[in-house]
């Protein structure tokens, strides 16, 4: 529906004839759409008293579009009795490609007269095969999200917002911490639900993330009253605008705001991306082929399940499983959930049936031990590559106190851990402490971070080390894993070290004075700039 002026959005059109009413967007639009209808029935019925359009004969020539007369009536009905699945443009004339739908439900003003617009709006003319390049991450992730954008009854432009993000890359990282396709940071995925250990990073689940990332920016909507400043709380922090809003003066509009140089870049980013998919030819650009289609579901697996077992049952590659799951972290599932796995939709129906039909004592190969003294469950945990988490769910343990002569279950992989592509390091060997070791001069003498060997060795950074224990050595990623490797450039802040940037990224220091052509005992400089390799599922 493009009857409304640029500058002149639903929600104000809405907000001008109903000042204290409440209406979601699509409500709004119905009401835009039933003074639509008044205006072209009113036009119609000028145009013939004055005789226009009429034949020789007295014959109208023009009848109104049966068609779109048809759409509009229904709007004239109010909106809180119209059901929200009735869309005359989904409905009465469905679409086949997936530009022209995701069109139909956008409602943002791209806000083409500021300046910052007008600036992205340049860079993606001259990156114009910027989106060509995005296809397969385009094709694979946004019909779905933006199938939820919808479900939600939320302005269709938000579903752009992981190109802007992450460029649909689920292992995108950035050197705050953030990960994933909505690129969350560790408390922020936290509060809003997404689980996050040793196994596992909701934060890399499409489908999660993304039920979370909508479920936020509704959060900031209704807390800000306008979508610019939601999205610009979702990536400054709601904090952030608020004291911005707060020493406007009561000026709300976003382009007026005092706020950090990359918030200021962002919201306009998505305004030129969505302007573009709006009318590419305005700006000589081409979107790539994508179809309506959504490319995965998800399936049950009822429990932790081995995933070379799964590959097994469902005859596909490991690697290709892997992909399609990027939040897994293991060699399984997690113990405790979320309990599925998303497959392409083309086999969702045969891969439930095939996993659920495996016995549940087979999904998982278990072997039982007797504890010896000396044992803690953190090197029980380290030695089967499980974590105490899952020792203590499968052993109906309430802490980590074991005993000796104890037995003691322990979920273990159906194959050696060289044959899995698993986003962790592998091991590169073992060590025996020695008089006056230390985790800090075990992690310098092998040229890894403590925290990786923290990691390691799901040992407390504190813990004293006894003579005698063995340590596992984590050396570099697999040839399957760095798939998993992101690029990160870091700006060095006051009180950094190389020390506590390798802990920060769990990266070996040497290798961040190799990468970057320093010396290992050069101090660094705040507003430096450090070119950093990062395992996006090792890294804090």
């Amino acid at each position: 529906m493009g009857y409304l002026p640029k500058k002149l959005t639903y929600r104000k059109v809405a907000r001008l004839l109903l000042p204290h009413a409440r209406m979601t967007a699509t409500a709004q639009k119905w009401l835009c759409a039933a003074l639509t209808a008044v205006s072209l029935t009113m036009l119609t019925s000028c145009q013939l008293q004055r005789g226009h359009h009429l034949a020789d004969n007295g014959d109208v020539l023009a009848q109104p579009d049966p068609l779109a007369v048809s759409a509009l009536e229904p709007a004239l009905l109010p909106a809180h009795l119209q059901p929200p699945e009735i869309s005359p443009d989904l409905t009465l004339m469905p679409e086949q490609n997936f530009w022209r739908e995701m069109r139909q439900g956008f409602s943002l003003d791209h806000g083409l007269h500021q300046a910052r617009v007008q600036q992205e709006l340049r860079w993606l003319k001259r990156h114009p095969h910027y989106l060509t390049r995005l296809q397969h991450r385009i094709q694979k992730y946004l019909p779905y999200i933006h199938a939820e954008v919808i479900r939600r009854d939320m302005p269709a432009e938000l579903a752009l917002l992981p190109i802007v993000e992450s460029a649909l890359d689920p292992y995108a990282f950035s050197h705050g911490g953030a990960a994933g396709l909505w690129q969350f940071i560790p408390a922020t995925g936290k509060r809003f639900g997404l689980p996050r250990n040793w196994w596992y990073d909701g934060r890399r689940d499409p489908v999660l993330a993304t039920q979370a990332a909508l479920t936020y920016l509704q959060y900031l909507e209704n807390r800000f009253d306008d979508w610019y400043l939601a999205l610009a709380g979702y990536n400054a922090g709601e904090g952030n605008v608020k004291r911005a809003l707060k020493r406007a003066n009561g000026d709300t509009d976003f382009f007026h705001l005092r706020l950090p140089r990359e918030t200021s870049a962002y919201v306009p980013r998505l305004l030129a991306l969505a302007a573009v998919v709006a009318d590419p030819d305005a700006y000589g650009l081409s979107l790539p082929d994508i179809t309506p289609e959504l490319q995965f579901a998800t399936i049950d697996t009822e429990g932790q399940y081995d995933l070379m077992k799964a590959a097994e049952v469902l005859e596909v590659e490991l690697d290709d499983l892997y992909r399609w799951n990027p939040a897994l972290n293991q060699w399984a599932t997690p113990p405790e959930g979320p309990h599925r796995l998303h497959v392409p939709v083309a086999m969702a129906d045969d891969a439930q049936s095939r996993l659920s039909a495996v016995p549940t004592q087979e999904r998982v190969n278990w072997l039982r031990i007797k504890i010896k003294n000396g044992d803690t469950l953190s090197q029980i945990a380290r030695r089967h590559n499980t974590d105490m988490a899952a020792l203590r769910k499968a052993n109906n343990l309430r802490g980590s106190s074991i005993r000796a002569g104890q037995a003691l279950l322990i979920p273990r992989s159906s194959q050696a851990m060289s044959n899995y592509p698993i986003a962790s390091q592998h091991k590169r060997g073992d060590y025996q402490v020695k008089p006056g070791d230390s985790l800090w001069s075990v992690a310098n003498a092998h040229q890894v971070s403590v925290r990786a060997l923290v990691k390691a060795n799901q040992i407390g950074p504190k813990e004293v080390l006894r003579v005698g224990q063995r340590l596992d050595i984590p050396g570099t990623a697999t040839r399957s894993s760095r798939d998993m490797i992101r690029k990160v450039r870091y700006g060095v802040r006051h009180g950094d070290s190389l020390a506590r940037i390798a802990s920060k990224f769990n990266v070996a220091i040497r290798d961040i004075a190799r990468w970057n052509e320093l010396s290992v005992d050069r101090y660094l400089q705040p507003g430096q700039s450090l070119l950093l390799y990062v395992n996006v599922a090792a890294a804090e």
